[in-house]
């Protein structure tokens, strides 16, 4: 492994720390109160909540490029599971990306102040429209969140699983992430309401200290492949120049 590929997948273990925090960040800040309408209409003003949104923004490029240190360290072994699981990961950053750049600009930057600058009701009710239409295509746009994140966690953990040491660890942990994630897709859009109680248990004592460990966990397992490699290299080395002795 050349030293463009070693600089590669430090970057991505280190994408990988910065999905930890950005996860940990998402979780853990308080959501604004915003309980009625004209409060809403309010929060493209508030600091917290367009804050948070610009972090949902970054979160899945960082954690998309730390997924790619894992599928180039994978891939030979496990081509299948890894270009599948990379493929169910970009919907799910792009389409997130996608879902905070509508709230980012078009919902907080042109919609809601319009509604607060308009003096006539005709121009009140058509941006009434817009924000209502927001929520839908938001909500849309998660379909394909929850959708791709499931698929693409579950891949790569089905890869993971089969390395030694606390790699398999990982992988069952990106497992249960993605059946969490998929559960939510079946309960959301299909009504599979028997998944609920799995579901909410599993979002408030689980998965809040689960993801941002596996985050920190994938970073420092990519650094520790980076060592082994080198190790190896140093190790070729010598050898070869003992026999061409």
């Amino acid at each position: 492994m050349n030293k463009s590929f070693h600089n590669f997948l430090k970057i991505s273990a280190i994408c990988s720390v910065l999905g930890a925090i950005t996860t940990a960040l998402l979780i853990f800040l308080p959501n604004p109160e915003a309980s009625d309408f004209e409060s809403r209409v309010l929060l493209y003003q508030n600091t917290l909540y367009l804050s948070k949104l610009w972090i949902l923004f970054i979160h899945p490029q960082v954690n998309f490029i730390a997924s790619l240190g894992i599928a180039f360290i994978l891939f030979k072994k496990y081509p299948s599971r890894i270009v599948l699981g990379t493929l169910f990961l970009f919907i799910w950053a792009l389409s997130e990306m996608s879902q905070q750049a509508l709230l980012i600009d078009a919902l907080n930057q042109m919609w809601r102040p319009g509604y607060i600058a308009a003096e006539d009701d005709i121009s009140k009710n058509m941006f009434t429209t817009l924000m209502t239409a927001a929520g839908g295509i938001s909500d849309s746009k998660y379909f394909l969140v929850i959708y791709g994140f499931g698929l693409g966690s579950l891949l790569y953990g089905l890869a993971l699983q089969n390395i030694a040491g606390y790699a398999k660890w990982i992988g069952y942990s990106l497992i249960f992430i993605g059946i969490l994630s998929l559960s939510s897709f079946g309960r959301y859009y299909l009504g599979l309401s028997f998944l609920n109680g799995f579901a909410d248990f599993s979002y408030t004592y689980i998965y809040p200290y689960l993801q941002p460990l596996v985050r920190v966990a994938i970073g420092a397992w990519i650094f520790n492949e980076i060592k082994k490699s080198t190790e190896a290299t140093a190790n070729d080395a010598i050898t070869s120049t003992i026999q061409e002795s």
